[in-house]
């Protein structure tokens, strides 16, 4: 193998679910997409520190877990300089109101409905979330020529 393709890692996307069939589909889904699912402890992680290690590119999320709520994750996420430009959508059965889903969007967070959703448009938002996420770190680093 080569030294690039060694360097070209996958991109990562943080798995945040507490439904363990849920989270191995999501993790399947995001694997089966040339990217890295990787699972978040929700009783031993801390949620930016896992966001740093795996350089979480995206985060599927639930709200309605066992120890927070999805809305304190997010907030963690949102507080931290390192994390708070991570994309994020959140996958839930949870129906929330148009005023939640606008407040949500202007901070970078994507909402979908459990039981709702296709996988074919899971799919979709998940490469789309990761390519905007990729032009605009693209955009960041512009070099000066």
């Amino acid at each position: 193998m080569s030294k690039e393709a060694k360097a070209a890692a996958p991109r990562s996307v943080l798995i945040v679910e507490d439904s363990v069939d849920f989270s191995n589909l999501l993790k399947y889904i995001v694997d089966d997409m040339g990217y890295e699912g990787v699972l978040f402890a929700l009783d031993k992680e801390d949620i930016v520190e896992r966001s740093k290690e795996c350089h979480a590119e995206a985060v599927l999320m639930d709200l309605q877990l066992r120890r927070k709520n999805g809305m304190q994750y997010i907030e963690e996420l949102k507080a931290d300089a390192a994390t708070k430009n991570i994309p994020i959508i959140i996958i839930s059965g949870r129906e929330l109101s148009q005023k939640e889903i606008l407040s949500l969007q202007i901070q970078n967070v994507r909402y979908l409905r459990k039981g709702r959703v296709e996988m074919d448009e899971l799919k979709k938002v998940i490469s789309e979330t990761l390519h905007s996420s990729e032009a605009s770190v693209h955009k960041g680093k512009k070099v000066n020529t």
